[in-house]
């Protein structure tokens, strides 16, 4: 088919699969948020970024990995997911133990909350009952389909050996098309070749993310400088994994030491943003879309957007669209963060006082480790309205003027 059939086929096959009641995409854990952020679609790169302890890794996790594989293993649709993640600061049973904690405060309903240092009993014995709920049916065909869906490779993390590595399961996995061409070659000989023209998946409905965490820790390429290597490293991932091989990248990026220092803060210029991304810009061009994270305790704020940073301390982010290439951008929304189960969820507005409370008084109870509070949290009203209504909350989604 040309580039115009196989476009309107592809737009075609797409609209079907909607009027038959499935998705083109796996929905974002966020509701309010979706008009910003509709949540993981096929062939879509997306950089994360926030500054040291941000939260980046576990907001990469919980977005990208928890909720969508929970989503794909309890949902009736068809899609699939299969992720290639290169962990770069941690290892893959660090990073298993992480989803073992998160995955036992969510299926308890914050019954059993054990933080990955407390699950390896590093300072105590961990509870019976949380090794005992790991090895009941339940859990154990969970963790066995997590294992299933995740690769961690064990091939050099420079550019090329990741390249290498996502080429060949979708080479694998699916069936590249070659159209012959011809090439100039090094005596001036014109030469026939092989020229790639498309790329099929066995399974269109599996969806194929590249983590990388974090690419300011990749090994750089022989001759190459950090940021030469990072942007060889966008370049594989945005022209080929993507473009090509239908991949939706998965990157963390750290903000510049630079925007954590007293200058930005003077000039209230904490937010993650583009112009701070860490080593390289070039990963913000290659994106569909950027994330930014931030922790205004991070800065000392005792206020922020209308929120009691001196009560929620460490437990309040607020994620941001830095950059979209299909939709909107500037909205920003506010999320409670419980770092040590990795778990995060979309706080209530500033004005919904008797909501907020509930907050603080987990917050409380958790300096007393208890945690009768999370059915509270949990069974809060879920209201779907969306931030764009509220003028004086313009704020939180998508102001284009007078951001600070």
């Amino acid at each position: 088919m040309s580039l115009i059939e196989r476009t309107i086929e592809g737009l075609k096959k797409r609209r079907n699969r909607i009027l038959n009641g499935n998705l083109n995409c796996i929905p974002s854990p966020f509701e309010r948020f979706k008009d910003d952020f509709i949540g993981i679609e096929q062939a879509c790169y997306i950089t994360v970024t926030s500054f040291t302890k941000g939260g980046k890794s576990q907001f990469t996790s919980y977005t990208f990995i928890y909720k969508p594989l929970m989503y794909c293993y309890n949902a009736k649709s068809d899609i699939k997911m299969k992720i290639l993640y290169f962990p770069l600061e941690e290892t893959p049973e660090r990073i298993t133990q992480r989803f073992m904690s998160w995955l036992l405060y969510d299926k308890t309903n914050g019954r059993i909350r054990v933080s990955p240092k407390d699950l390896r009993s590093t300072t105590g014995a961990c509870p019976q009952e949380a090794l005992d709920m790991l090895e009941t049916q339940e859990f154990k065909d969970i963790l066995a389909y997590f294992e299933e869906h995740i690769i961690f490779p064990a091939e050099a993390p420079n550019p090329t050996g990741i390249y290498k590595y996502c080429k060949q399961y979708a080479e694998e996995h699916g069936k590249v098309t070659y159209r012959k061409g011809k090439r100039r070659g090094e005596l001036g000989e014109i030469e026939e070749v092989d020229v790639f023209e498309s790329y099929e998946q066995d399974d269109p409905n599996e969806y194929r993310l590249v983590v990388i965490d974090t690419i300011n820790l990749i090994d750089t390429e022989r001759g190459m400088t950090l940021k030469q290597s990072m942007d060889k490293m966008s370049e594989y991932l945005a022209k080929y994994l993507r473009n090509r091989y239908n991949y939706s990248p998965i990157v963390i990026q750290q903000q510049t030491f630079e925007q954590e220092g007293n200058e930005a803060f003077k000039l209230g210029k904490m937010r993650p943003s583009v112009a701070g991304l860490g080593d390289s810009k070039y990963t913000s061009r290659d994106s569909n879309i950027v994330l930014g994270l931030f922790s205004p305790m991070r800065f000392g704020l005792t206020e922020y957007m209308g929120y009691n940073i001196g009560k929620f301390r460490d437990h309040i982010r607020f994620l941001e669209v830095c950059v979209n290439r299909d939709g909107e951008m500037g909205g920003i929304s506010p999320l409670f963060f419980d770092g040590a189960v990795c778990d995060f969820r979309e706080l209530p507005l500033p004005n919904e006082g008797a909501e907020i409370d509930k907050y603080y008084k987990y917050i409380q109870a958790l300096g007393k480790k208890a945690n009768t509070l999370f059915m509270m949290l949990s069974n809060r009203r879920k209201k779907k309205t969306s931030l764009h209504k509220y003028g004086i909350f313009s704020i939180f989604a998508g102001r284009k003027k007078g951001r600070k």
